[in-house]
């Protein structure tokens, strides 16, 4: 596996736990919790979009590096 590979493995991984802390904000948040883990779970899915999107980027960016 090579270090392009890894990188991308790594960012895939940090938006999967973005999501996974988005969406234990919004169980906080339906406990009767602040506004503020409401803000923290919609932050959180937009940093993992974003993730996906660089994801996707830098994969198309490198694809001609071996």
């Amino acid at each position: 596996m090579n270090l392009r590979l890894v990188h991308a493995f790594l960012i895939l991984l940090s938006a999967a736990l973005a999501v996974l802390f988005g969406i234990w904000c919004l169980n906080q948040y339906g406990r009767g919790d602040s506004t503020a883990t409401l803000v923290a779970g919609l932050l959180s899915f937009a940093v993992s979009l974003g993730l996906v999107v660089y994801d996707s980027w830098f994969l198309r960016k490198t694809r001609s590096l071996r």
